[in-house]
C-alpha cells in the first residue's frame, strides 16, 4: 500500500487530484472556535461549503467524507446539490472541563458523515461495540412480534456486538495521560485518538481503496491507513508536522 505526506495548501492541492478518485475523505480542519492561527475562520459555514463542493468533485460515486467540526459547522449552507449527509454523528467527550457559568457546556465534536449518493460501503461487522443491555432482557424483546418476524428483525441479538449508533461516547479524547499522545501542545485541537479515526477507516472503506486527509495534522489518519492496509495521501501545511508524521510512519 502506498502512503504519501505532501506539504502545502489543501485547498489547493485537493484541486489537483483527479475527478471521481478518492473512496474516503477524513477532514479534520479548522473549526472556527478557537484563537489558534490556523483555526481563525470567518465563516466556517461557508468555509465548509467550499469544501464540500470541492471534496464531491474528487470523490468517487459512493465515496463517503467524514467532517469534524462544532455543532453549528453546517448549518445554513445547502449541501444537498453535492453530497447527501447520512449523520451527525456525536463524539461526546465526557472528560471535559465543564466549567461553563452563563450556559451548558460543550462537551462533543460533531462528525458529520456524506456520501456522493448512496454510500457504498459500510463495514458494520468490522465496527461492532459491546451489547449495553443485559442479555436476558434482550432476548426476552427478541419474542416481541415486530422483532421475532416483524420489519424490526434485524435489530436481533448479534453475537458479535452491535452497531455503534451516532453517539460514540466509548472512544476517549485524549488526555496528558494519553501514551498514545505526541506532545501536550497537541491536546484537544490536532491530535485525535487512533481508535476514532480506525472507527471511520473501518466502516466506509475496504483494503486498497484511496483514503485522504486534507488536513493531516500530526499524521493519525497516515498512522491507521497504513496499519490498516489503505492507500493514503495527507496534506499539511505545517513543515514541523510533516517532519512528525514521517517519523510515526517509520514504526509501522
Amino acid at each position: 500500500m502506498k502512503t504519501e505526506i505532501i506539504e502545502g495548501d489543501s485547498l489547493k492541492l485537493v484541486e489537483t487530484l483527479p475527478e471521481n478518485s478518492v473512496d474516503l475523505i477524513i477532514c479534520d480542519g479548522p473549526y472556527g472556535v478557537t484563537n489558534n492561527s490556523w483555526d481563525k475562520i470567518s465563516n466556517i459555514q461557508e468555509y465548509n461549503f467550499e469544501l464540500i463542493k470541492k471534496f464531491s468533485r474528487i470523490l468517487k460515486f459512493g465515496g463517503a467524507l467524514y467532517l469534524f467540526g462544532k455543532e453549528n459547522c453546517i448549518d445554513f449552507i445547502d449541501y444537498r446539490p453535492f453530497l447527501q449527509l447520512n449523520r451527525k454523528i456525536i463524539w461526546y467527550q465526557p472528560s471535559r472541563l465543564s466549567q461553563g457559568r452563563r450556559n451548558f457546556t460543550n462537551n462533543y465534536d460533531l462528525i458529520c458523515y456524506f456520501s456522493k449518493f448512496r454510500a457504498k460501503t459500510f463495514n458494520l461487522d468490522a465496527i461492532r461495540v459491546p451489547q449495553l443491555v443485559e442479555l436476558d432482557q434482550r432476548l426476552r424483546c427478541e419474542n416481541v412480534p415486530s422483532v421475532r418476524g416483524g420489519k424490526f428483525h434485524k435489530t436481533k441479538f448479534h453475537p458479535e456486538g452491535k452497531n455503534p449508533g451516532d453517539v460514540w461516547g466509548d472512544i476517549k479524547q485524549l488526555t496528558y495521560r494519553s501514551k498514545e499522545l505526541l506532545e501536550k501542545s497537541l491536546l484537544r485541537t490536532i491530535q485525535k485518538p487512533e481508535k476514532l479515526i480506525e472507527r471511520i477507516v473501518k466502516a466506509s472503506s475496504n483494503e486498497g481503496d484511496f483514503v485522504i486527509d486534507p488536513f493531516a495534522g500530526v499524521g493519525t489518519s497516515a498512522v491507521v491507513c497504513k496499519k490498516l492496509n489503505r492507500n493514503f495521501l495527507g496534506f499539511e501545511i505545517n513543515a514541523a508536522f510533516v517532519e512528525i508524521i514521517k517519523k510515526r510512519l517509520q514504526f509501522i
